[in-house]
């Protein structure tokens, strides 16, 4: 087993959570963090012996949909039995190749001494092909393997940043271990999804903080240059077309709440 603990956040999951599950199960961990799962989420969970917490109501809205998203991160750093951490999404699945790498690193003490995180790469699944082509979310590096000692606090409610609790510490990326993804191209979902996040990016735009706000907007325009320019010298002739439109009106909803933040920032 490896000596490392997963931590996933759950909500009626049941689409993805046993692949998801079963590609973690070498962890001698995995924490399930659900917040009210009608289906057979807690179900799947149990078969894998997860340990099933529910989430806080402090970090959420009264919807029940997560407004803190950071808060969340600290919560199962908290939680978790071992020192070395990964984070998944319940659609995501861990490769093979990626084992033997957080095996290696959940026994490293010259690791630890060096590092705060790590970097996995995420490959998107579409219509059941992983893609390895250059697209706009290919190459796409995020820290999600963590050091819970060597980490100081997370800050943003939403797309989460990691502050080191020594500055000397870095983050290394770990070519050969990545998650792969499922990639939802229905339009509706993808707009939802989006106007959520800008529902808690707002939060974090005010006349108060002006200067903070223009550079959080700052770096979301830069996020879309990156769709762009990846897209338009990047995109490979073998996407077909559903994936193509796709990645069209992903770039055209990030440009929309992006104006709509910017408008927030400047009210």
């Amino acid at each position: 087993m490896i000596k490392a603990t997963v931590g996933i956040l759950t909500f009626n999951s049941e689409k993805y959570l046993y692949h998801c599950l079963n590609s973690v199960k070498k962890f001698n961990e995995i924490l399930i963090i659900d917040g009210g799962s009608k289906d057979d989420t807690l179900k799947i969970a149990k078969k894998f012996k997860c340990k099933i917490k529910q989430q806080p109501k402090r970090f959420k809205f009264n919807n029940n949909k997560i407004r803190d998203f950071s808060k969340l991160r600290e919560y199962i750093l908290k939680l978790s039995k071992n020192e070395l951490v990964l984070f998944l999404d319940s659609d995501e699945f861990l490769k093979k190749t990626a084992l033997k790498k957080i095996d290696f690193y959940s026994k490293s003490q010259t690791s630890k001494k060096k590092y705060y995180s790590f970097l996995l790469g995420r490959f998107p699944m579409h219509k059941n092909k992983i893609i390895t082509q250059k697209t706009i979310f290919y190459p796409n590096y995020q820290e999600r393997l963590f050091y819970k000692s060597n980490i100081k606090t997370f800050v943003k409610p939403v797309h989460e940043r990691v502050i080191p609790n020594n500055k000397y510490l870095t983050k290394k990326k770990i070519e050969d271990a990545s998650i792969i993804f499922p990639l939802d191209i229905n339009y509706q979902r993808l707009y939802d999804k989006c106007k959520y996040y800008f529902e808690i990016e707002k939060t974090m735009v005010s006349r108060k903080k002006f200067l903070n706000s223009l550079n959080f907007v700052f770096y979301r325009f830069l996020v879309i240059m990156k769709y762009f320019f990846t897209g338009l010298f990047l995109k490979s002739k073998k996407l077909d077309k559903d994936y193509k439109d796709f990645e069209n009106k992903l770039i055209k909803i990030h440009i929309f709440f992006s104006f709509k933040l910017l408008l927030k920032a400047f009210s």
